[in-house]
């Protein structure tokens, strides 16, 4: 499938010498991401993100790195989540137990509550078609040189 992200200068150098690309645990969003690696079983220290090419797409702003690679992704080596759902756990995760982020500490939170997590972390973990995701978003535990089939360096 191909498959868009952005990434670093760096990251594009890692890839054209050859090498696989890993990403390395976030400081901003570790615990959110170490849950996310959970839910899916990744073997990775830190989950890249992409969109699909021809589906809807939401980065969230998040763009600001100066290369879009395009990506030929097995999909085998590719989970798929709702970018909403997503967005809704990021939201609910300061408000679980410190040891279980299946458990909502605080009670109900705005509108939020011990029902929707369980749903909301249901829904990442199970794998659907890509057409039966609103906004589908792409998580791979690595980048592989050979995946790479084009690139666009932001001026």
């Amino acid at each position: 499938m191909v498959v868009y992200t952005y990434q670093s200068v760096k990251v594009l150098k890692i890839l054209k010498s050859g090498e696989v690309y890993r990403a390395h645990t976030s400081r901003k969003y570790a615990r959110e991401y170490d849950c996310l690696i959970d839910m899916l079983g990744l073997n990775c220290e830190c989950p890249i993100f992409g969109n699909l090419r021809f589906h809807r797409k939401n980065t969230g702003g998040s763009t600001s790195n100066s290369v879009k690679l395009i990506l030929k992704v097995p999909r085998d080596c590719m989970w798929l989540t709702e970018y909403s759902a997503w967005a809704d756990f990021m939201y609910m995760v300061p408000f679980t137990s410190p040891k279980d982020y299946t458990d909502l500490v605080h009670g109900e939170v705005d509108e939020y509550s011990q029902h929707r997590l369980t749903e909301t972390i249901g829904s990442l973990k199970r794998q659907k078609p890509s057409w039966q995701y609103r906004v589908p978003q792409v998580i791979l535990e690595e980048i592989r040189p050979e995946w790479l089939a084009e690139y666009k360096v932001k001026l």
